[in-house]
């Protein structure tokens, strides 16, 4: 453990304050793949310039934080199965869930909204459309759009839009969700977490 404490000194100094999503992967030897997904999921939290090179900035407070729990609990940062499969090419694959969710039999879609009510339940019985789009990885005028359109039930109270979670629940598991073709990357990760745990 000694030798730890001296290797995040060392990080330190080299990195004072940022790094790059480059530096990170190879200090805290994971993949470039691991590095996506940590970054993507916000389990490492990181500014995002949406630019093609040196897009993200990470605080090397934050990749210390994350060596050091992932010695601990090494499951909270497993990427879900099927990740690191569709990597090759990944950009351009049109592959979103879509005929899979399509194929659930009644009992299947149920159990789906059952995992995504567990998924929420450190959330509050009302969500607000931010807390959403964080928790699914949309923008929050996506989430909006949804409300207005009214494919996800949303009630407003003093000028905000508040959603019960039992209806975003309700709306994940819904063919409404299935059909949303370019889905984000926490959504897709849902998706083959439900799969993978209920092998179906």
């Amino acid at each position: 453990m000694i030798e730890k404490f001296k290797d995040y000194e060392e990080i330190k100094k080299a990195y004072p304050k940022t790094m790059s999503k480059d530096q990170f992967y190879k200090v805290a030897h994971i993949s470039k793949a691991t590095a996506f997904f940590l970054l993507q999921t916000g389990l490492v939290p990181c500014k995002d310039s949406r630019k093609k090179t040196r897009r993200y900035t990470i605080k090397t407070k934050d990749v210390i934080r994350y060596m050091q729990e992932r010695i601990v609990s090494p499951e909270k940062f497993r990427a879900a199965d099927g990740w690191y499969l569709t990597r090759s090419g990944y950009g351009k694959s049109k592959d979103t869930g879509k005929d899979k969710l399509m194929s659930l039999t009644p009992e299947q879609s149920e159990l789906l909204r059952q995992y995504f009510e567990n998924e929420l339940t450190d959330y509050n019985d009302l969500m607000t459309t931010y807390e959403f789009a964080i928790f699914l990885g949309y923008c929050r005028t996506t989430v909006i759009r949804w409300c207005n359109q009214k494919q996800l039930k949303a009630f407003s109270i003093s000028g905000s839009l508040l959603i019960p979670k039992v209806s975003a629940a309700e709306f994940l598991a819904s063919p409404k969700a299935y059909c949303i073709n370019t889905k984000s990357f926490r959504h897709k990760l849902f998706i083959e977490d439900f799969y993978s745990k209920y092998q179906i």
